[in-house]
């Protein structure tokens, strides 16, 4: 690891890796990608579950976002339009 901040994302990654809760999947293509090395194999895991977990996040928020535009578009139970009004 590199006196660099990590992001949360990197975070997540490295903290599967330490407690052994890795994605299996992922875990193999890391490993073919270093060719067995595990210790290139733990940095090609944290850059593919990364950009893995970024890509979570971003659907998970658009998903609470959606849900807050839809949430602040319903009228409340006693709101007139002018339609109702003038109809």
């Amino acid at each position: 690891m590199t006196d660099k901040a990590l992001t949360l994302p990197e975070q997540l990654a490295w903290r599967e890796i330490q407690q052994g809760t890795y994605h299996a999947d992922l875990w193999e293509k890391a490993l073919a990608e270093s060719q067995g090395d595990k210790a290139l194999a733990r940095a090609a895991y944290i850059r593919l579950r990364t950009t893995t977990i970024q890509g979570d996040l971003g659907r998970l928020m658009a998903k609470h976002i959606r849900a807050a535009v839809a949430e602040d578009l319903k009228r409340p139970a006693d709101f007139k339009s002018v339609k109702d009004l003038y109809g």
